[in-house]
């Protein structure tokens, strides 16, 4: 079972590397074919549910400052989105995360680009696309706040727009380009994207 598991992390990561997404369904197509198993439609509900929210009872936690930076922006007159390489949590769950947590009330409802809906992971052009056109917003006139070099600094430099790396949760050193601003605490942000 380890083995499979581990085969299944592997081949989600590959094809995120790759930018494709990888999510429940295909989690458990690839653990039944790992373990030589097939399953019933009613199994395989089931299955989904608990891979898509292994503990729904578990809520966001969200990073000191956020929250108080989302609201601080808003305040500003700056429209939000989300753009999430969802993985195994799908976009339903983590709206439904961001809503407990408080937070889904900053950004735009259309602006929320997670990579189940979408289909493609970031860096892809498409994931940050989804979330520009429901804000009505060019490249040049947006920036992308995120952790990681290879999909977020990435896909938002690639289109043109300013690239904020926070780095207080996890200091990412993989490969990618470096943000145009570094932050390791949200009450920067506001200064790192010019206001």
């Amino acid at each position: 079972m380890d083995a499979a598991f581990q085969a299944g992390v592997e081949a989600q990561t590959a094809h995120w590397k790759q930018a494709r997404h990888f999510g429940p369904d295909e989690v458990i197509n690839h653990l039944l074919a790992e373990l030589a198993l097939e399953a019933p439609a009613e199994a395989r509900a089931e299955l989904r549910a608990l891979v898509e929210d292994p503990d729904p009872t578990l809520d966001l936690r969200p990073i000191p400052g956020v929250a108080a930076a989302l609201a601080d922006l808003r305040a500003r007159g700056i429209r939000l989105g989300v753009v999430s390489d969802a993985g195994l949590m799908v976009g339903r769950v983590l709206r439904g995360r961001l809503q407990r947590a408080g937070l889904l009330r900053h950004f735009e409802p259309g602006a929320l680009a997670f990579s189940d809906e979408v289909g493609v992971t970031k860096p892809r052009p498409e994931m940050f696309r989804r979330a520009l056109d429901a804000l009505g917003a060019v490249p040049s006139n947006a920036a992308h706040v995120g952790d990681l070099r290879f999909t977020d600094m990435a896909g938002a430099k690639a289109l043109g727009m300013r690239a904020v790396r926070f780095r207080g949760y996890r200091d990412d050193e993989g490969e990618g380009p470096e943000g145009d601003a570094v932050i390791d605490d949200y009450r920067d942000l506001p200064s790192a994207l010019g206001l």
